[in-house]
């Protein structure tokens, strides 16, 4: 399905932009709209020795805040 959606942790990636010393694990979303649109994907991500478990939100390949999603028409 097609849908629109924010950039996941925009509003804190664009505060460490404006640091002295950005924190390099955080994107910076260089060049990048704060909406995209596009194939919206949800996948499953599970790692059990890592005790990592969640839902990873994508449109276009890039993931999107899940509060965020609108279908589009």
């Amino acid at each position: 399905m097609r849908a629109r959606g924010q950039l996941y942790d925009w509003d804190a990636v664009q505060l460490n932009n404006l640091e002295e010393y950005p924190d390099p694990a955080l994107p910076t979303y260089e060049g990048c709209s704060e909406w995209v649109e596009g194939l919206y994907e949800v996948r499953h991500v599970h790692v059990e020795l890592a005790g990592i478990d969640y839902d990873k939100h994508t449109i276009d390949g890039q993931e999107v805040d899940p509060a965020t999603i609108q279908v589009l028409p």
